[in-house]
């Protein structure tokens, strides 16, 4: 297949699940008292006592508990913690056969309000995702660039991926070279 440029474009993007009456304790993994109801494993955890890019790796032994893959950051027991859960939205997925190099990408704030947005790429081949963008702060009315930070190459089956803490919140444009062998 012949290399080509494309676009890509995803309306919309961004789930949110939230959770009131959590509890965290002392750099532990579990959160509990919480729906599960919509909630994944692979979904962002947002919480002042997580790091950004903390994610949901399992659900605990319990009913309204999950289990976190990076340990709170808390001195002292939380309760009545408000929990977000982002769900992902994935904006591409590269060929089974070649490469593709996105080239660059705007992330539109179709709100009237500030959201927050972090961007993954999914690597396939080795089962982890990495934040290339992580909690950037998009205003109303305004969008996020990637451009200038050079190109990043997405192997066979690879993804982007999107989290918003904000539900249909982020327009999605990416220009992008496929067909790379």
């Amino acid at each position: 297949m012949a290399e080509s440029f494309s676009n890509k474009l995803t309306r919309a993007a961004g789930i949110v699940t939230s959770s009131t009456g959590g509890s965290i304790g002392i750099t532990t993994n579990l959160i509990t008292g919480i729906s599960t109801g919509g909630v994944s494993v692979g979904d962002l955890v947002v919480n002042q006592h997580y790091i950004a890019g903390s994610k949901i790796s399992a659900y605990g032994a319990s009913a309204g508990q999950v289990i976190v893959d990076r340990d709170s950051t808390n001195t002292a027991a939380a309760a009545n913690q408000s929990v977000k859960f982002l769900a992902k939205t994935t904006v591409f997925t590269s060929s089974s056969t070649e490469k593709s190099i996105l080239i660059g990408g705007t992330f539109a704030n179709n709100t009237n309000n500030r959201v927050d947005l972090t961007i993954e790429l999914y690597d396939n081949s080795e089962t982890v995702g990495v934040s290339i963008a992580s909690k950037i702060p998009v205003p109303a009315g305004s969008s996020f660039i990637i451009s200038d930070t050079g190109k990043t190459i997405l192997e066979q089956n690879d993804q982007l991926r999107v989290y918003c803490d904000t539900a249909n919140a982020i327009d999605v444009s990416l220009s992008i070279l496929t067909g790379v062998s």
